[in-house]
């Protein structure tokens, strides 16, 4: 992106609503513009998509940076299947944290099945999270196009990390990329 692009930047986060407080939190006060939509595992791929569909039209901006957390990547992932072409230019990069293995319904179209990222993404995950194991990470990044990293950090990515400043360096550096 150039820097006159980073002008007009959007923070889209999308949280896990069932997580407790976390560094995504922290994400939201200290961007100029940034925007929360929140999500559960326990809701349906149609809701997933309403929701991030009502949240990306709150946004002004040209260009849509996207963190999303936990079930917020299902939910994330499920809208951008949906997403037409020019939506879909909006979203400069893509951070996806700690997806939940077991927050992947399917549905008739096999959304979360059939998604691509068409921008510069990763898909990060701490060590050894039980929740998100490294073997299914891996297949998940490739289905999705996107660059696999494992954090320096053990573990679920949901605690306050201090701000978790590891990733917030790989946000602006996709960015400037």
């Amino acid at each position: 992106m150039h820097s006159r692009d980073l002008e007009d930047l959007t923070l889209l986060l999308v949280r896990d609503e069932e997580e407790p407080a976390m560094w995504l939190d922290r994400w939201l006060l200290s961007y100029p513009v940034a925007h929360m939509a929140k999500v559960s595992r326990h809701q349906r791929i149609t809701d997933w998509q309403s929701i991030l569909q009502t949240a990306f039209d709150a946004i002004c901006s040209k260009n849509t940076a996207v963190v999303a957390h936990g079930a917020g990547v299902s939910g994330f992932l499920a809208w951008l299947y949906l997403a037409d072409m020019n939506t879909q230019r909006k979203v400069r990069n893509i951070i996806l944290v700690s997806p939940l293995q077991d927050a992947f319904p399917d549905d008739e179209e096999h959304s979360l099945q059939r998604v691509r990222c068409h921008c510069p993404a990763a898909l990060v995950i701490g060590r050894q999270d039980l929740a998100c194991p490294e073997d299914w990470a891996e297949r998940q990044a490739r289905l999705w196009n996107v660059r696999l990293l494992i954090a320096p950090e053990e573990g679920r990515l949901n605690g306050n990390l201090q701000g978790w400043q590891w990733g917030m360096k790989l946000m602006q550096e996709m960015l400037r990329s």
